[in-house]
């Protein structure tokens, strides 16, 4: 079901009236996701355990839906990041529907990290899950 939810979001010193579309968690449909990512692929930077998650999602391959999660993907080592130490970085650019497989994925995965992190990225394109 799709519930739109309005919201503030302050642009400089002009408030710009958005939408959040909520949906019950992992019932997100596809065509909305793609239509919120619209043609250009994913910039995300994961440490820890996210990182781990998306790095066994990714080699996956090929699944049983005859699918696989696009883009580039780069370990990275860095001394800090925001301040904190930390060895690797995960540099991910997601093809649109690599994206669209990566989400049903981590829904599939279940973990704490995994659910996280589907929230958190659909979050960013104004979706929200409960």
């Amino acid at each position: 079901m799709i519930d739109m939810l309005p919201y503030i979001q302050m642009q400089g010193d002009k408030p710009m009236i958005e939408t959040v579309q909520t949906f019950s968690y992992g019932m997100t449909p596809p065509e909305v996701i793609k239509a919120a990512l619209g043609d250009e692929s994913y910039p995300m930077e994961l440490v820890g355990e996210e990182a781990k998650v998306v790095e066994e999602l990714v080699n996956q391959g090929i699944d049983s839906h005859l699918e696989a999660v696009l883009g580039e993907f780069n370990w990275d080592t860095r001394k800090t990041v925001g301040g904190f130490p930390v060895t690797t970085v995960l540099k991910c650019n997601v093809s649109p529907d690599g994206m669209i497989c990566l989400l049903r994925r981590l829904d599939e995965h279940g973990s704490d990290e995994a659910m996280s992190l589907r929230t958190s990225i659909l979050s960013t394109l104004d979706i929200e899950e409960v």
